[in-house]
């Protein structure tokens, strides 16, 4: 997959923490001059403008910007270390925040956008192969660990659900 992204983000080692509208508990996933990947125990409404608190050893800054998308991710522990439904946001800047911070916060993290970008040439060439071994087949593949949550859900399943409580508490 090509980087359709005009300025390349720098991944955190150790997320960084944040607040979203100064009471939203959340973790910078990565960033860069023009936006960030938030990672939040609740859902924000897609473009709706919020402030985002950077939370720095130094002191605070507040960054102005959009809520772009925000999907359902994984089950994590939040603050509290109980566990909660994860989402991931994108919040895009109104204004480009300098490159000094973003290379500050990457010197502070350890950020890495080289690694990410080595990471993505070496897996191009397997793509173009068709990623199949000399034998001809395909790799086995690993469950993921992370992603998107996808979840299924049978009307019929709920009903035998919902009747089997009704049953136990009339008993």
């Amino acid at each position: 997959m090509t980087e359709r992204r005009a300025v390349p983000r720098l991944e955190l080692q150790k997320p960084l923490p944040a607040r979203v509208k100064t009471f939203l508990p959340a973790r910078i996933v990565d960033i860069s001059s023009r936006g960030a990947q938030l990672e939040l125990a609740t859902s924000l409404r897609p473009q709706v403008p919020c402030d985002l608190r950077i939370q720095l050893e130094g002191g605070d800054i507040v960054v102005h910007g959009m809520v772009r998308r925000c999907r359902a991710w994984g089950f994590g522990l939040d603050e509290k270390d109980q566990r909660v439904l994860l989402y991931r946001a994108g919040i895009e800047f109104e204004q480009p925040v300098p490159e000094a911070l973003t290379k500050m916060i990457a010197k502070i993290t350890g950020a890495t956008a080289e690694k990410r970008r080595e990471e993505q040439a070496a897996k191009a060439p397997a793509k173009e192969t068709g990623g199949t071994r000399a034998g001809g087949d395909a790799p086995p593949r690993a469950p993921r660990s992370g992603g998107r949550v996808r979840i299924r859900i049978s009307s019929e399943h709920v009903r035998r659900v919902l009747k089997r409580q009704k049953d136990k508490n009339k008993d």
